[in-house]
């Protein structure tokens, strides 16, 4: 079985976590302004654990707020969905990057649309997301929404996300935002499940209208969760060695998207953060491969869910 050839789609991926040392490298040979060197990483990894995920990204923090300084990473993340036969990805793009003046927002994400059209020739489509993070006052998020739904309703972005630890900070808080954005009829994908149980997805599903719900891992420990996934069939965006790594799960073989595939469940496999994890799709596909089995045909049903799943 060729990982490497076969056909993938990829939802959850966070644009400022994709830069890598050996991709930094990479930028400054062509752009010695760029202002992030390999070096720069040297004290954040190995990512091992929640506290070492959430240090490594001081290391990217030079470049926050500065959308065009991702147009470099973005081309070479490309250049790789390319390699991997990638047909189509969302990135999540932080709220930093949305700019307070809603005419510069426009302005700014128009740029990026027409500088990846550039790069995304053939059969990969990208698509852009929102995403802000739990610990936001509710008055911000709401601010936030007026810009992202004005990029939506210019064709610019196609959705909006909420992340973040789940721990004292519900979806309830922010249930009026994401009402609004609901009715606009963008796409609204939530993290939960990540850290915590199947509280947090509950919480996700009463107050937050989200089609995707990110990670899920803490919904497989409630069977009335996991049935009304199972009926609704409702989509996860599964992120396996992201979930090892910032310790989800204690061990591998203990993810629960061999559980997910045995029930039918709609899922997608993603890398959520190549750049502290260093993984990548055909990675994921390998470690799914090699600890559970997974076959061509388990492959082609998660492509299908994926693409079926986009925003």
């Amino acid at each position: 079985m060729d990982l490497q050839a076969l056909p993938k789609a990829e939802l959850h991926c966070h644009l400022d976590g994709i830069l890598s040392p050996a991709m930094a490298r990479d930028i400054r040979r062509d752009d010695p302004t760029f202002p992030i060197a390999p070096e720069d990483f040297t004290p954040y990894y190995p990512v091992t654990d929640f506290e070492s995920f959430w240090r490594w990204w001081r290391a990217v923090d030079p470049i926050s707020g500065q959308l065009m300084r991702f147009f470099p990473i973005l081309a070479q993340h490309i250049a790789a969905l390319k390699a991997q036969n990638v047909h189509h990805a969302e990135i999540l793009v932080g709220s930093s990057e949305v700019l307070r003046d809603m005419a510069a927002a426009i302005e700014a994400f128009t740029a990026l649309h027409a500088w990846v059209a550039q790069h995304t020739t053939g059969d990969l489509t990208l698509a852009f997301i929102v995403i802000f993070g739990r610990g936001k006052t509710p008055e911000a998020a709401e601010e936030l929404a007026d810009r992202v739904i004005a990029l939506y309703e210019a064709g610019l972005v196609v959705g909006i996300a909420l992340a973040g630890p789940e721990t004292n900070q519900p979806v309830k808080t922010y249930a009026r935002t994401l009402a609004r954005c609901h009715e606009t009829g963008m796409g609204i994908e939530i993290h939960a499940g990540e850290w915590c149980g199947p509280e947090s997805v509950w919480d996700a599903l009463a107050h937050g209208h989200p089609d995707r719900i990110g990670h899920g891992v803490g919904l497989f420990r409630d069977p009335a969760l996991v049935a009304l996934f199972q009926e609704r069939q409702i989509h996860i965006e599964m992120c396996p060695t992201s979930n090892l790594k910032t310790g989800s799960v204690a061990r591998i073989e203990e993810h629960p998207i061999c559980l997910a595939r045995d029930l039918g469940l709609n899922f997608s496999v993603n890398t959520d953060d190549p750049g502290p994890f260093l993984n990548s799709m055909t990675s994921e596909y390998q470690l799914l491969a090699d600890v559970f089995g997974f076959d061509e045909a388990d492959f082609r049903r998660i492509y299908e869910n994926t693409l079926k799943s986009r925003f």
